[in-house]
């Protein structure tokens, strides 16, 4: 059985392999014919990065990944077949694994094409013989050997990715990742760990890892906040809410939704926190009574329906966006799962051609998929009974349900694509510009060519 279960997962790179190299294939044939991706009108400099999107886009929408990580994929196979051949042929024999050719990958990024080569060689027998942590050590060790005068030029580049990234957990919980110069991680980390230790030799009754949490929590909502004041007893900690007691902490603006009879006290039903998912009923009742800055949503107690808001002219009001953010959760394009809160809002059927501001006939589009939706052939329209459908470049349909935003699905037919709008919706720059949103500012998943977690990995 361990050899075939060995044997089996071998496969797994092998298949890797040829899905590299078959992306590497279609990303070449999608440039060959870049006029099947690419508006008419798109300005030509922009050409190929529009291509790449929209093939990301088709391939995420296929396959239910997200777009960051097939671009990431996309970026990997173009690597492996043009830069480090003999780590493509090792993954394809199944003597390494996918983990081992990314790391080998970062490793040998910016190496001029003869160092590469050399590189390469040493790294995949070091590669063949460890385990993918260990050859991450291993090889970083073997660039700075070959390569030390790089090491600050890369650490510098690095440094300036720097940011904080969030996941959602079970259970009412989330992961918070502070990515920055490891002397900076280190020392925070150091500074919570001690404190804890310190709290506990007082007599506190929390774990280590519980104090070394809540210490670090405490720093960040007091110290982020003029005024605040401290909320913990170190005596008593055992059992007490970690932001009870803070009076002047972080008042963060998210939605809750709250069913009326649940808030009442009259039944039990969950409640849903924008940007996480259902919650218990004691900490909504909590939160709607006690959080001034929390936007308390009541629904109906049958249907769960969200009041309409209807305008008529074309930019759109605070309280009609606060609508559409309950309504549709996160961004209209199918498998993208960008808040709401955090994206553009775009008519669905251009303003010139008759549509209007209203709620039936505005999206939210994360700023990339807003981009690729006027720059590329990918095209939306909205069904009869208010359901967004997504036609892809190469013909594809996916139908998006709104209201709940459960999801999208494929539809059965695919008719023939249909001649693309290549008219930009009127006055689409201040449409992009009202949002007042820094031009370079970049969510995480919305940097191409990295691999970012699904899920963190601590």
């Amino acid at each position: 059985m361990v050899e075939e279960i060995s044997e089996q997962y071998q496969l797994l790179a092998v298949v890797q392999a040829q899905v590299s190299t078959m992306l590497a294939d279609l990303l070449d044939h999608a440039t060959a014919n870049r006029d099947l991706f690419v508006a008419s009108d798109t300005d030509t400099t922009k050409t190929q990065e529009v291509v790449r999107s929209a093939l990301a886009g088709e391939l995420a929408a296929k396959m239910r990944l997200s777009q960051p990580m097939i671009t990431s994929m996309l970026g990997t196979a173009e690597t492996l077949t043009t830069e480090l051949p003999a780590t493509l042929e090792a993954l394809g024999e199944g003597v390494i694994t996918y983990q081992h050719a990314r790391t080998l990958i970062d490793q040998a990024t910016g190496l001029s094409t003869q160092d590469r080569a050399a590189f390469e060689q040493v790294a995949l027998k070091l590669a063949k013989t460890s385990t993918p942590p260990q050859f991450k050590n291993k090889a970083l060790a073997l660039r700075e050997s070959l390569h030390p005068e790089t090491s600050l030029q890369r650490h510098e580049a690095a440094a300036s990715d720097r940011r904080v990234e969030h996941w959602n957990a079970p259970d009412g919980m989330g992961w918070l990742a502070l990515y920055a110069p490891v002397e900076v991680t280190q020392s925070i980390f150091n500074a919570c760990h001690t404190t804890a230790k310190s709290l506990r030799k007082t007599g506190d009754q929390r774990t280590i890892g519980q104090l070394t949490a809540d210490v670090l929590t405490d720093a960040a909502m007091n110290g982020l906040t003029a005024g605040a004041t401290t909320g913990r007893d170190s005596g008593e900690g055992a059992g007490v809410p970690v932001f009870a007691g803070r009076g002047g902490a972080i008042r963060p603006t998210v939605h809750v939704t709250v069913p009326v009879m649940t808030l009442l006290g009259h039944s039990e039903e969950p409640a849903e926190l924008d940007g996480y998912g259902p919650i218990n009923p004691e900490t909504a009742r909590r939160l709607a009574a006690q959080a001034p800055s929390f936007t308390r949503l009541l629904t109906h107690p049958e249907t769960g329906a969200v009041l309409s808001v209807g305008r008529d002219r074309y930019a759109v009001p605070a309280d009609l966006r606060k609508t559409i953010e309950v309504r549709d959760k996160v961004c209209g394009f199918p498998g993208c799962n960008r808040p709401a809160r955090q994206c553009d809002v775009d008519h669905i059927l251009a303003w010139q051609d008759g549509g209007e501001t209203d709620l039936e006939n505005l999206n939210p589009l994360c700023r990339r998929h807003h981009v690729l939706k006027h720059s590329s052939t990918w095209q939306v329209e909205r069904d009869d009974d208010g359901t967004i459908i997504w036609t892809s470049p190469l013909g594809q349909k996916y139908r998006i349900r709104r209201s709940s935003n459960v999801g999208f699905e494929p539809l059965d037919e695919c008719d023939e694509t249909p001649e693309p709008d290549l008219e930009p919706d009127i006055d689409d720059e201040d449409e992009y510009s009202a949002e007042e949103r820094d031009p370079d500012e970049k969510w995480a998943d919305e940097t191409d060519g990295k691999d970012y977690p699904e899920d963190p990995q601590f």
